[in-house]
């Protein structure tokens, strides 16, 4: 009896542990080949959390993960399976290793077994020139911080399809995207007399951060593109009609060469004030208004503009006058789109705040940036700014009572709401007098609807009283001229006067209509 049990506890245990599985397509490619990488989880409830940095350093993983499930009865037991899947590709030549990875499937962590694949050199077929990836920099050698300028471009000479890819990590460099397009367009060229189409994939600013060489990595994209498949001339279809049918698809990927970059130094002696500034840059100061008063806060703002590494760099430290209370600046980089080379304005906006009237002085701002297009220091300066202080109307005080991040968050001028001694008031006060305000109003309401009433018989009354003169008065004028209409204004003035007398709706009258009218409102006898 207890080797039954034990054997079916056993059974239980092996069916419900989690086994894990790594294998590849092929253990054998060359560089540009693609290969298959799929990682299966057994009995396990979801798909587990791997992390694939390992496995960049020998390979680049051009697509994925993506995640199928499976389910299968053998000998009346279920077994289900979870494989996720990657689209992997060498990097160089060589014995490469995929290494053991770690899966995290709720809070147990399982490790895969490392698989060794042999990779050989670039295979040389026809379809490498026929679509091929390229990268160009504009320039080989550079100073730290100045642009690189990096493009990378597609050619075909077939039909192609591009899947979604990833621009590689620039180490070593600070980069500005320049141009990324939602849709390659190609346009027809000729490369060393081929006829070629191509299309730019990605542009890019680089600035180098490093003193010393860096490498570009290459770009590496994933394509789809069809071969027609060889046949024979006696072949009934030789018909082109029937050339959709005899092409394969095939998935290949594309691979840029890597770039060296050698990284100058600059010349010495560096002077004083410069802050890594590289490029062609001016420098002005401006405030937000002509004048302010003491204890009110005013806007200087310091702005450098022009074309190089901005963003950078900071400005050089400088003390304004002990008369106003700064505060930390505010920066902001604006860009200026459609352009090669990285240009816009960079601003850094100080808070400042006069503590006595009369005229204030900042001194000139002063800052050093290399231009390495003529390999030379430069120096450039902002004149005095003159801050005339008014005292204002208020009473100065030593002391505005705010902090400098609340001067700060408000960024508007400052006045003292209040300077005298408030007056206090008891709350039982306000309330009751509020109180017998609103009862005296709900009182004043409840004869309106009979005034309202009233005002509006009056009116009614009146109407009828114009209406029923009229009538009598045109009745009279028919009597003296005798006519012989005489019956047709009388009846009209009898049902004019009874229309309005017993308020009722109907316009066409006639005696028909009055007696109906009439039937359930006056007596039988009337």
């Amino acid at each position: 009896v207890y080797k039954a049990i034990l054997y079916i506890i056993l059974n239980i245990s092996v069916a419900y542990c989690i086994q894990v599985k790594a294998y590849v397509d092929k253990n054998k490619c060359s560089i540009n080949d693609l290969i298959n990488y799929k990682i299966e989880l057994q009995d396990a409830n979801s798909f587990g959390d791997v992390k694939m940095e390992k496995i960049s350093k020998d390979f680049s993983v051009i697509s994925g993960p993506s995640q199928q499930t499976s389910m299968q009865w053998v000998n009346g037991s279920v077994t289900n399976s979870r494989i996720m899947s990657w689209s992997i590709s060498p990097k160089k030549s060589g014995k490469l290793t995929i290494p053991a990875l770690t899966i995290i499937v709720g809070n147990k962590k399982y490790k895969t077994s490392p698989i060794i694949i042999q990779v050989s050199g670039t295979k040389k077929k026809k379809l490498d020139r026929d679509v091929f990836i390229t990268s160009e920099i504009d320039k080989q050698e550079v100073y730290l911080g100045e642009q690189i300028t990096l493009l990378y471009k597609i050619y075909r000479k077939v039909k192609i399809s591009i899947e979604p890819f990833e621009v590689p990590e620039f180490s070593g460099f600070w980069t500005e995207e320049l141009y990324r397009p939602n849709q390659i367009k190609f346009k027809k060229v000729d490369l060393n007399g081929v006829r070629y189409q191509v299309g730019t994939l990605y542009k890019v600013a680089l600035f180098p951060i490093s003193g010393s060489g860096a490498t570009i990595k290459p770009l590496v994209i994933k394509i789809q593109t069809q071969e027609k498949r060889p046949r024979r001339n006696r072949d009934p279809f030789f018909d082109p009609f029937f050339d959709s049918f005899f092409t394969k698809t095939e998935t290949k990927i594309l691979r840029s060469p890597e770039r060296e970059v050698s990284i100058k130094n600059f010349p010495e002696p560096r002077p004083g004030g410069f802050t890594g500034a590289v490029g062609l840059f001016n420098i002005t100061t401006s405030i937000d208004r002509d004048s302010t008063n003491v204890n009110e806060a005013i806007t200087f703002r310091v702005s450098v503009n022009g074309t190089g590494n901005l963003g950078l760099f900071t400005l050089p430290k400088f003390n304004f006058s002990d008369q106003l209370d700064q505060f930390p600046p505010k920066e902001n980089f604006e860009k200026n789109l459609f352009r090669d080379a990285l240009s816009g304005t960079m601003s850094w906006e100080y808070i400042l705040v006069p503590r006595i009237s009369g005229k204030i002085s900042i001194p000139p701002i002063s800052m050093t940036y290399f231009d390495p297009n003529i390999e030379k220091w430069k120096k450039i300066s902002t004149a005095p700014t003159i801050i005339p202080v008014k005292k204002g109307k208020g009473r100065i005080l030593d002391n505005s009572g705010l902090s400098k991040k609340e001067i700060e968050l408000l960024k508007k001028d400052i006045n003292y709401i209040r300077t005298g001694e408030p007056v206090w008031k008891k709350i039982e006060e306000d309330s009751f007098f509020i109180i017998i305000c609103i009862y005296m109003f709900a009182f004043s309401l409840v004869p309106a609807p009979l005034v309202f009433n009233s005002f509006l018989g009056y009116r009614l009354n009146s109407k009828s009283s114009r209406i029923s003169r009229k009538a009598l008065s045109t009745a009279r004028k028919k009597i003296s001229n005798r006519s012989k209409q005489l019956s047709l204004p009388a009846s009209k003035i009898i049902f004019s006067y009874l229309k309005d007398k017993l308020q009722l709706t109907s316009d066409n009258l006639d005696p028909i209509t009055v007696e109906d009218l009439l039937r359930d409102i006056l007596d039988e006898s009337l």
